[in-house]
């Protein structure tokens, strides 16, 4: 453990990030402060919008990209429906088959009558490079499986085609490197990895697209001064990515930025480090083949149900479960979970 174990309330054996990451005790203590605040009439308008300033710099130096091109969001989906709604009159997107429907429903109920395709894993590379099509939207770590985009060949591909790269980052930030600036937009809640509560979400666009895309539900917040006063209509919207930000939750603001923090100050390569190390160690005793991902899927008889009796929570359907390693597990977590599957692995 990379991390001092008593910095969250929960007990040990939760292994589902991947589903929705446990805040530590200072992000719980931070947005407690806002429900205080609020309930005795003290809160400061001004003063957290401030707050949220620091929220998009500090998200922006963990994406390791300029604060400018950061938009927020409440919901991955409804980021990528900005995406979804940019897109040419019956433009054509490609995504794969068992891709998180947060990045696809978007698509499938725009208003553009975009016609959405699937292919598998293995025939993608051959389906995106045919030039049929606008844009591929794929998340760089699958959530059923943890599997992990080729981010460099999609975006040689994206070059020779001119179809724009969206990328769904959900299961990626706060464990995997990845370099923003190899995508054209890029969406990402902050419930899972981020650890924070539902919304913010964040959305990174490419320089150049910042102006030529219109926003989805453009309002007050999207505007050059959100400080103005609120009547009338001689409101332009921000020249940045603030002009896709719709109003964040107080609380979820309060609750997010001391979890970022806290990632900022162990460095995403030694969270990497971290996650994956233990990850392949289930792997291994296990007999699966690597994946270099913090998520470990599979399928056994009765899984779910020995791991739910030995209070290890993880996602299940049946007999597939998935597990997630983060800043807040350990080896007792890797040895727990290989002895309540017992003598069947």
């Amino acid at each position: 453990m990379i991390v001092d174990r008593e910095l969250w309330q929960s007990p040990q054996g939760y292994l589902n990030t991947a589903l929705r990451g446990l805040p530590p005790a200072r992000s719980v203590s931070a947005a407690h402060g806002i429900v205080v605040r609020w309930a005795g009439g003290t809160l400061d308008w001004m003063a957290w919008l401030d707050e949220l300033i620091e929220l998009r710099i500090a998200f922006a130096r963990l994406a390791g990209v300029p604060a400018r091109q950061i938009g927020v969001g409440h919901t991955t989906a409804s980021l990528m429906g900005i995406v979804a709604n940019n897109l040419p009159t019956g433009g054509r997107v490609l995504v794969l088959e068992q891709e998180h429907n947060s990045n696809t429903i978007p698509y499938r109920h725009g208003f553009r009558n975009v016609t959405v395709e699937t292919c598998k894993p293995d025939d993608l590379w051959s389906r995106f490079a045919d030039g049929r099509f606008d844009a591929l939207c794929i998340s760089v770590v699958q959530s059923r499986d943890g599997a992990i985009a080729d981010l460099p060949r999609l975006r040689a591909i994206a070059d020779e085609t001119g179809a724009w790269l969206c990328v769904d980052a959900t299961q990626a930030v706060g464990w995997l490197p990845m370099d923003f600036g190899l995508c054209d937009i890029v969406a990402t809640s902050s419930y899972k990895w981020l650890m924070g509560p539902n919304g913010p979400a964040f959305i990174y666009v490419r320089q150049d697209l910042i102006e030529r895309l219109k926003p989805l539900a453009p309002n007050w917040f999207a505007c050059t001064d959100p400080h103005a006063a609120p009547y009338g209509v001689d409101f332009d919207l921000a020249a940045d990515a603030r002009r896709f930000d719709v109003v964040p939750g107080l609380i979820s603001v309060a609750g997010l930025k001391p979890s970022i923090d806290l990632l900022a100050e162990l460095g995403t390569a030694r969270i990497h480090a971290h996650n994956v190390g233990l990850a392949w160690q289930l792997r291994n005793a296990l007999g699966l083949p690597e994946t270099g991902s913090a998520i470990v899927a599979f399928t056994q008889d009765r899984a779910a149900e020995r791991l739910a009796r030995a209070g290890i929570r993880c996602t299940a359907r049946q007999d597939w479960v998935r597990l997630a390693f983060h800043i807040y597990n350990s080896d007792q977590d890797v040895a727990a979970v290989l002895e309540a599957l017992g003598d069947d692995r």
